[in-house]
């Protein structure tokens, strides 16, 4: 196992670590010394969870030795005493980490990672009863049901008491080694199960010797659950993985929604609770409840949804806004103020015990809404203080209510009280003396945000890049469609049947030319079910634009409700496996449950497409309230953080959404898939700031529809063909290691070896109509010719006959060129592309051919790029020379290379061909340099632009655009600068013009 030396501290990390993984570790371990909070993005497939635990391990580990052994000694007058071994004493004083994710199981991913590890620090994981639970009855319940009934029961000293809880003292004393190997949830039951003790007890006292605890969120944010944690929170470590949606989350979890039902509820159960209490009395003569308390609690809750009725709502739209404080007043008028509310909450904890006990005498599993009464007392009158109800706003709001129970029609209303500093949730830390505070994850991208949302000064502060390299992604912004409409999916246009059947033109091409799986995200789902709805409707005389997606792969559509997504799901990847169907495309929604934690690594995501930014609602209440809020706070008022304005928040969180939406694919190392962005406001530099930091240099902005379809096409056959390739087949042969599959070299040569064959080996099954017709303003019909999908490694003809697409691996990592072949046409989808979208203009019948069959060679040499801006009389006389050939090249000193060679097309450059002498030289030296400064693909689009000139297939114009886009960025300047050396004078205005631009 390699150890990396990182600011002093020996990191063993499993595999040889990538350059982007020693960045991350060291960004942790600089947290940790320097005792400072970090915010560390990096995309998923990097490593990220593994390079957090090796490190912040090691450094602990540095402090002093992990703890071993814990002892207990059983007490008849509590449920355990704890003697502390003396490992323990002496680790005490070093600092608990706590590491949090949003759910149990990313959690379980978490130890799994820490199983890798050669780390084996003293760990629990905490979760909740729902998961732990192993009491025959309790288990079957859920929510604050389950929570009162095993309190209940754990009370309880007579024939109906939990034996498991009994159990765990002696558990503790015989197992003191128990968490110094790493334990998941599935682990603790099945030792409750085995030997008896509680599972959830189990993790709660071990969580207070431990020097790591796995957790949930709620565990640190939510305030009653962090107090119920017996930890030393001075100088301990917090880490939040997946902290992507935190905000939110704490926001969330620091307001409430009160609506009419849910008051109606808990005034019945009220009433239940007096009933109870006095059959109580009158039958057994317990006298432990007073009827008088739950009368109280009844009127308290009736003149509050009194009061609620008679707030005057003028419109329906805006609602009833107040300042937070205002919700003092309104429960004060109800005499419920922080003198009363304890004696409230203590009322409303005895009836939902009271309760509790009925329905479990009855076997009646109903959840008691009371609980949520109390929830909201302690949320209100939290320490006694008022100070926080700055950051609230009080609103009322009422809607329509509908159900089948006859309440269609009535109105309903709701009282809430939103917090708009979710800080709120993070600001007794500091105050504990917690020591570091690590937010991290693969999409924490526009950063800013966050530091200023949270209140918390993020010193250190990392966007990582990928691990995959540049030939591994294809980004672009395709801001037309294929007839040149702008594709914006603001409320302006998105409604208009024009936008609607662009973007379904748009995506019938590219379920064409993308292979395998293919992931649509809308803005909405009022637009998924709008623009759908418009693409299934057809004309008599002309197929539909959803029969003819379906024409090339299988479309699932994410529904709303959550009960069906497992459904579509399953639907999604058995059309991916089934090797008759040519993929599956999915129709889903940004911020929806698709674009959310799901892993569509490999053949399950080959490319995402970003119809639109995911605005949110202005007209919600919420939001506008929240911009509001913001802009308010965003005036000078001597704060200690810059606080983000209503717009600022507004855009970031689209563009954070759009973020995780374009996560789901790439997911790993020898991973591979496009990014393509269906919006025109994609290509403005503010925008591109805010996506995501390991993509903005992959970025490129189309012009043309046209340009898309050669680019994305031509990427898809090279990478199939050359690149990566899928870790599942060979994570089969190791075990499921994929760690071990990504450190051997011999494996995955081996696999692209036989990944190569079978490309080759493997024909056409099933005809395919694949060819483009352009329409362009001249009226020139012509043909783009039969674009191979890339997901075929073969075309059929019009005769029947099988046209091979074969391909030689490019083992140098440098530029081929394949050979075009003349393609006949078949009966093709119409494609009008823009007007200035002139593409294979020149030949009708020369198509975007597959890979060539032929033996492919490598440029190199010296050449005369002047030779490709026509007969001017700047341009070099080799040009006339060889008006057949691809390239003018001369070897320096005469002598031509062994290893590498000249491509040679069809009539090209003949044997016997003699390149002139000129600029050769110093054009080589470009162009070498050009190879080193663009990837692999972008210096295939270079010479591609470059051919297209001589053959005139392009106007000058388009080129130098196209070049000039190309050589964009600080480290490419001096080739933007160089270029116009070698481009005829009568020409360099036109070329400055572009540059100015960029």
């Amino acid at each position: 196992m390699p150890t990396y030396k990182i600011r002093g501290i020996d990191v063993d990390f499993p595999y040889e670590a990538y350059e982007s993984q020693l960045v991350y570790m060291d960004k942790v371990i600089q947290s940790l010394q320097e005792k400072c909070n970090a915010l560390l993005e990096s995309p998923t497939g990097t490593g990220k969870t593994l390079c957090l635990l090796c490190a912040t391990l090691a450094w602990r580990k540095s402090l002093g030795s992990f703890t071993t052994g814990v002892s207990m000694q059983a007490d008849d007058k509590s449920e355990g005493k704890n003697d502390v071994s003396s490992s323990q004493s002496e680790s005490s004083r070093f600092s608990t980490i706590v590491y949090a994710s949003r759910t149990h199981s990313q959690i379980r991913q978490v130890i799994q990672e820490l199983k890798r590890t050669s780390y084996r620090p003293k760990m629990v994981v905490l979760g909740s009863r729902e998961q732990l639970c192993i009491h025959d009855e309790v288990k079957l319940l859920r929510g604050k049901t389950q929570t009162n009934a095993c309190r209940l029961l754990c009370r309880r000293r007579g024939k109906r008491h939990c034996n498991h809880f009994k159990k765990v003292p002696e558990y503790m004393k015989d197992n003191p080694q128990l968490g110094e190997e790493p334990v998941d949830i599935e682990d603790l039951v099945n030792i409750g199960r085995r030997f008896g003790p509680c599972p959830y007890y189990l993790s709660k006292e071990l969580h207070k010797f431990v020097d790591i605890v796995f957790a949930p969120y709620n565990y640190l944010i939510d305030r009653g659950y962090r107090k119920s944690l017996q930890l030393s929170w001075s100088n301990s470590i917090l880490i939040f993985d997946e902290a992507h949606n935190l905000e939110s989350i704490c926001a969330d979890a620091a307001s409430f929604d009160l609506p009419s039902w849910l008051l109606t509820a808990c005034i019945s159960e009220a009433e239940s609770c007096i009933d109870l209490s006095i059959e109580r009395r009158d039958k057994s003569n317990d006298k432990s409840q007073n009827p008088d308390d739950f009368a109280i609690l009844r009127a308290l809750l009736l003149k509050l949804e009194k009061r609620i009725a008679e707030v005057p709502i003028e419109s329906k739209e805006l609602g009833y806004t107040k300042p937070g404080p205002y919700l003092y007043e309104l429960l004060a008028d109800l005499n419920i103020t922080h003198k009363t509310a304890s004696k409230l909450r203590d009322i409303v904890a005895v009836a939902s015990t009271l309760l509790e006990e009925h329905n479990q005498q009855k076997s009646t599993g109903t959840v008691c809404r009371l609980d949520r009464i109390g929830e909201i007392l302690d949320m209100v009158f939290r320490d006694g203080r008022t100070a926080h109800a700055k950051y609230y706003r009080v609103h009322l709001r009422e809607v329509e209510a509908w159900s089948g129970n006859g309440s269609k029609g009535k109105v309903s209303r709701t009282l809430s009280w939103w917090c708009f500093n979710p800080g709120i949730a993070m600001e007794d830390f500091p105050k504990y003396g917690v020591r570091s505070i690590i937010l991290t994850s693969g999409t924490l991208s526009p950063m800013e945000s966050f530091a200023q949302e949270l209140k918390l000064d993020f010193p250190i502060r990392l966007e990582n890049p990928h691990v995959i390299t540049a030939n591994q992604i294809w980004a672009g912004v395709l801001p037309v469609g294929p007839s040149g409409r702008t594709f914006n999916s603001s409320y302006r246009t998105r409604d208009s049947p024009e936008y609607k059947q662009e973007l379904g033109n748009a995506i019938v091409n590219l379920a064409r030319i993308v292979p395998d799986g293919l992931l649509v995200f809308f803005p909405s789902y009022y637009l998924l079910d709008q623009i759908i709805a418009c693409w299934k409707s057809s004309n008599e005389n002309s197929t539909s634009i959803w029969d003819r997606i379906c024409k090339h792969k299988k479309p699932v559509i994410e529904p709303r409700d959550s009960s069906s997504f497992p459904l579509s799901i399953k639907d999604y990847m058995t059309t991916l496996n089934d090797t008759s169907a040519s993929g599956a495309i999915f129709f889903a929604v940004c911020r929806g449950k698709v674009s959310e934690g799901l892993d569509f690594a490999d053949h399950a995501g080959r490319a995402v497409v970003i119809t639109g930014l995911p605005f949110a609602t202005s007209t919600d209440p919420k939001v506008r309230l929240k911009r509001e809020y913001l802009d308010q706070q965003s005036r000078p008022q001597g704060e200690l953080f810059k606080v983000l304005t209503g717009d600022e928040w507004y855009n970031q969180q689209a563009s954070r959404a759009v973020n995780q939406a374009v996560g789901r694919v790439i997911r790993h190392r020898y991973d591979y898939g496009a990014i393509i962005f269906c919006d025109e406001r994609f290509s403005h530099p503010h925008r591109q700031s805010q996506v995501s930091r390991w993509i903005q240099p992959h970025i490129k902005c189309f012009s043309r529809f046209g340009e898309v379809v050669f680019t994305l096409t031509r990427f898809f056959r090279d990478v199939g063909t050359q690149g990566p390739t899928k870790v599942s087949m060979l994570e089969a042969k190791n075990g499921g290691n994929i760690g071990e599959i990504l450190s051997s070299d011999q494996n995955m040569d081996k696999f692209h070896k036989e990944k190569l064959l079978s490309h080759l080996a493997t024909p056409m099954t099933q005809n395919f109509s694949a060819s483009s017709l352009l329409d362009t303003k001249k009226g020139c019909t012509s043909f783009l010719g039969e674009i191979v999908p890339a997901n075929r490694s073969s075309l059929f003809s019009d005769n029947g006959k099988t046209v091979h697409c074969e391909s030689s691996r490019n083992i140098c990592g440098r530029v081929l060129l394949g050979e075009r072949k003349t393609l006949q046409s078949q009966e093709c989808d119409r494609l009008d592309l823009a007007d200035d979208c002139q593409l294979g203009e020149k030949s009708k019948d020369t198509p975007i051919a597959p890979c060539s069959s032929k033996k492919r060679r490598f440029i190199t040499g010296d050449y005369d790029l002047k030779q490709y801006f026509g007969n001017s009389n700047e341009h070099s006389s080799s040009a006339s020379q060889s008006a057949q050939g691809g390239v003018d090249l001369r070897h320096k000193d005469g002598v031509a290379s062994d290893s590498l060679e000249l491509i040679r097309q069809k009539g090209n450059l003949p044997d016997d061909f003699v390149p002139s002498v000129g600029d050769e030289t110093k054009g080589s030296a470009f162009l070498a340099q050009v190879r080193d400064k663009l990837s692999a693909a972008e210096y295939i689009n270079f010479v591609g632009y470059m051919k297209a000139l001589k053959t005139k297939t392009m106007k000058i114009s388009e080129v130098l655009q196209c070049i000039s886009r190309l050589f964009t960025g600080p480290d490419r300047l001096p080739l933007l600068k160089r270029f116009k050396d070698y481009i005829p004078a009568k020409y360099h205005s036109l070329y400055e013009h572009y540059v100015e631009k960029k």
